[in-house]
C-alpha cells in the first residue's frame, strides 16, 4: 500500500498564517469591545438625558422630517428671543419676563436649503398692540411675554412669525461652556462693569477663545467705563458673529458627544410654543445648511437720528425684508407699514 507523503509546510508560512489569525481574533475582540462600550455609553446618555430619550423618540418614529413636523409647509418662520434679567436692589434675580436683548426673525427654507435671519436692534421704536404712542420692541417681552412680541414683530414686518423660541442668557452661557467655548474676533478693548445688573466685560482687542461668561459680555457690551459706548447694529454685528461660531463649533466631531448635555441646558432654559419633533428637526436641518452658502444675515435697516431710539428705515426695509418670505413680504410689508401708520 503506496503511503501519501505528507506535506510540511514551511515554518515561515505557519508563522505567518498564526499572525494573521491573532490579528483577526483580535480584531474582533476590538470591534465586540467598541460596541459594547458604544452600547454602554449610549444606554449612559439615553436614562440620563431626558432630551436624547425624546430626540430618540422623534427620530424613530421619523417625525424629525420637515414634512412630518411642519405637513404642508416648505418654510416656516421662527422668532429667536434673548431674554435679560431683572435683579433686585441686592443683586437678586427677580422672576419677571424681562426685555428682550436680542430678537433675530429666521426663515427657514426647506425647499432651497437655506436660512434667512432678519437682527431687529432692541432700541427700534415700535408701536405695541394694546398700549398707546410709541416704545422700545424690546419692552415688548416684559409688556406681554412672547405672544405680545410675535404680535409687535408681525406689525414691524408685515409677516406673522409662525413660533418663537426665548432663550435667557444664563442658559446661552452654559450651553457655551459645555460645548468647550467659541472662537470670536474682538474688535476692540471692551471695558464695562455694572454692578447694579452684574454685568462685567472685560476684553482685549483680536481672535480668542471665549467662555461663555465672556461671549456673553461680548454680545452686550454697549457702553465703556470711559464714557464712550456702540450703537445698537454693532451689538446685532457681534451676535450674528458669535451665532456663526456657535454653528461651526457645533459642527466639529469632538463636540459632538456632548450635544445631549447641550440639549439638556438649552430644554432647562427655552420657552418654546415648538413640539419636540419640530425642534429636533429644526436643529437638524440648520445644522445641515452650509455656513457660508446656506445662511444668510441681514440688520433692520434704520434711519440716522433718534437719540436713544432707532427707528425703522421703511423705504428700504421695504426692498430688503422680502427675504423673509419672497412670495408675498413686500405686499404685506407696505400694508402693514399703512395700517399701523409707522410713518416718522
Amino acid at each position: 500500500m503506496t503511503q501519501t507523503p505528507i506535506r510540511r509546510v514551511p515554518t515561515r508560512r505557519r508563522r505567518r498564517s498564526f499572525t494573521r489569525q491573532r490579528v483577526l481574533r483580535l480584531s474582533i475582540l476590538a470591534l465586540l469591545l467598541l460596541a459594547v462600550v458604544g452600547g454602554i455609553s449610549f444606554a449612559a446618555l439615553y436614562f440620563s438625558s431626558r432630551t436624547v430619550r425624546d430626540t430618540v423618540s422623534v427620530v424613530v418614529a421619523r417625525e424629525d422630517r420637515p414634512d412630518r413636523a411642519f405637513p404642508g409647509r416648505d418654510h416656516v418662520n421662527i422668532l429667536f428671543l434673548g431674554r435679560d434679567e431683572d435683579r433686585d436692589r441686592q443683586g437678586r434675580v427677580l422672576h419677571t419676563k424681562g426685555r428682550t436683548d436680542a430678537i433675530m426673525y429666521a426663515h427657514i427654507d426647506f425647499r432651497n436649503h437655506a436660512v434667512n435671519i432678519l437682527s431687529i436692534p432692541r432700541d427700534s421704536l415700535v408701536r405695541i398692540p394694546g398700549y398707546h404712542g410709541k416704545r422700545r420692541i424690546n419692552s415688548a417681552n416684559a409688556l406681554g411675554g412672547a405672544d405680545l412680541c410675535k404680535r409687535t414683530v408681525e406689525n414691524l414686518v408685515g409677516v406673522a412669525p409662525d413660533y418663537y423660541a426665548l432663550m435667557d442668557f444664563g442658559g446661552f452661557e452654559k450651553a457655551i461652556d459645555e460645548i468647550g467655548g467659541v472662537t470670536v474676533t474682538v474688535d476692540k478693548q471692551l471695558d464695562y462693569d455694572d454692578n447694579w445688573g452684574h454685568l462685567h466685560i472685560h476684553l482685549k482687542p483680536g481672535t480668542q477663545q471665549l467662555d461663555g461668561d465672556h461671549a456673553i459680555g461680548f454680545v452686550r457690551y454697549r457702553h465703556s467705563n470711559a464714557g464712550g459706548g456702540d450703537s445698537d447694529l454693532i451689538r446685532i454685528g457681534r451676535q450674528q458673529e458669535l451665532i456663526s461660531a456657535v454653528k461651526s463649533r457645533l459642527m466639529q466631531p469632538g463636540v459632538i458627544v456632548r450635544v445631549p448635555r447641550v440639549l439638556d441646558i438649552v430644554r432647562d432654559h427655552l420657552k418654546t410654543d415648538m413640539n419636540p419633533g419640530q425642534m429636533v428637526c429644526l436643529a437638524k436641518f440648520i445644522r445641515s445648511v452650509p455656513q457660508k452658502q446656506g445662511v444668510k444675515m441681514l440688520t433692520m435697516p434704520t434711519r440716522p437720528g433718534g437719540g436713544n431710539y432707532i427707528r425703522p428705515n421703511i423705504e428700504e426695509y421695504n426692498v430688503d425684508v422680502g427675504f423673509l418670505d419672497p412670495a408675498n413680504t413686500l405686499a404685506l410689508s407696505r400694508r402693514s407699514f399703512r395700517e399701523n401708520e409707522y410713518g416718522w
